[in-house]
């Protein structure tokens, strides 16, 4: 039961951080003190996630049903490059056909959100060396500067992905049912990531507010250039 509670509890801190990075990269630089405000919800966010490490993990070893096997690969396809960029590239060329100026520059500057997240996440994944929950189940060990996959558990890749996305198109669109779904997008390809024991819990709230704040710093700049 605890298991259980730690994973509803992980989930309601993914959707909630993923929200703060919004906020937090939308306050106007003059409004100092409700940035300082939001800035501590990161920081106490993932380290409140980091104590549910063991308890998501356990959920992910003992709550397996064949429904959610089912269910989880179904989400897997979210944060997967080999659903996302072509969704991507067809939509740019789509309206580049609609002549919908909009949306093609709108989705060239989520490709770039998503591209500059994937390649800070490449980077990080052998530079932190944290071991990945299946190989000995110890969140706290770590082996930096390693190619060896079994110790790429942060960040997530698919998380990355889904939420750079998740975030470029929210910060573009303002719009509340589109953020609000994004929010459950990226919150299940989290869920989905510990449920498969390949990252830890502190993996996934960490990479959506790291994902989410490099995506909209490089829509934004974008933005300004035109």
């Amino acid at each position: 039961m605890r298991s259980h509670v730690a994973v509803v509890l992980a989930g309601c801190l993914a959707s909630a951080l993923n929200t703060a990075a919004a906020q937090i990269d939308s306050v106007p630089h003059a409004d100092r003190t409700r940035a300082a405000a939001l800035a501590w919800i990161a920081p106490v966010g993932i380290a409140a996630s980091a104590a549910l490490d063991p308890e998501a993990r356990e959920w992910a070893l003992h709550g397996h049903t064949r429904t959610l096997d089912h269910f989880a690969q179904a989400v897997n396809q979210l944060g997967t490059t080999q659903r996302l960029v072509p969704a991507m590239a067809i939509t740019y060329v789509g309206a580049l056909l609609a002549h919908r100026d909009s949306l093609a520059t709108g989705t060239l500057n989520t490709a770039a959100g998503y591209l500059a997240a994937d390649l800070l996440e490449s980077a990080l994944k052998p530079i932190v060396g944290r071991e990945r929950p299946h190989v000995e189940g110890n969140s706290h060990r770590f082996r930096p500067f390693t190619a060896n996959g079994d110790w790429h558990s942060f960040p997530s890749a698919h998380v990355t992905h889904i939420a750079s996305i998740a975030a470029a198109v929210s910060a573009q669109t303002q719009s509340t049912p589109i953020s609000a779904l994004s929010d459950v997008l990226v919150t299940l390809v989290g869920l989905d990531r510990v449920y498969e024991d390949q990252h830890w819990t502190s993996d996934v709230t960490a990479t959506i507010v790291l994902s989410s704040m490099v995506s909209r710093a490089t829509v934004r700049w974008l933005e300004s250039r035109r």
